[in-house]
C-alpha cells in the first residue's frame, strides 16, 4: 500500500474509532489496536498514571472509565503529519456520569500513531480539571 493510500485507510479507521466510543464497547475499540499501544495522558490528575502500556493494561484502563460515563466524541479537525502513520485530532466529547447522570464535556487534543494498521500510540491533552471534578471521586486511585 502506498503511503497516500495508508493515509486514507488510517483517517478512516481513526472515524470509525471515534465513532465507535459511543458504543461503550471496549473488545470492538480493542480490535484497533496494536498488542503494544501505549495510552498517555501527560496532564492526567492526580492518582491517575500519564502512561498505560499495552492492550491488556489499556483495556483495564478504559473498561474502569467508560463503565463510569456514556460518552460520545465529535472530531473537529484531523491534522495530517509528514508521516501517513501519523496524526493530530482535535474533538469533543459529550456524555453522562453513569448514577449521578451528572453532564460531562470536554476538548482534547491527540497524537493518533498506527502500526500495521492498529494504534500504536494515543497521547490524549484535555483540560484535567474538568475531568478530575467529573472522574476523581469515583476512580481508584491506580487508575
Amino acid at each position: 500500500m502506498d503511503p497516500s493510500e495508508r493515509r486514507a485507510a488510517n483517517i478512516e479507521r481513526l472515524r470509525a474509532y471515534f465513532d465507535l466510543i459511543a458504543t461503550g464497547d471496549v473488545d470492538a475499540l480493542a480490535e484497533y489496536w496494536h498488542d503494544d499501544l501505549v495510552f498517555e495522558a501527560p496532564f492526567s490528575f492526580t492518582g491517575t498514571p500519564s502512561r498505560t502500556d499495552g492492550k491488556p493494561a489499556v483495556y483495564d484502563r478504559l473498561s474502569t472509565s467508560y463503565g463510569l460515563v456514556t460518552m460520545a466524541f465529535s472530531i473537529t479537525e484531523i491534522y495530517e503529519l509528514t508521516d501517513p502513520d501519523r496524526f493530530l485530532v482535535e474533538y469533543d466529547s459529550d456524555g453522562t456520569m453513569r448514577g449521578s447522570g451528572d453532564r460531562y464535556q470536554n476538548s482534547y487534543i491527540t497524537l493518533v500513531e498506527f502500526r500495521d494498521g492498529h494504534m500504536i500510540r494515543f497521547r490524549e491533552f484535555y483540560d484535567s480539571q474538568r475531568c478530575a471534578a467529573a472522574f476523581g471521586p469515583l476512580l481508584a486511585p491506580d487508575h
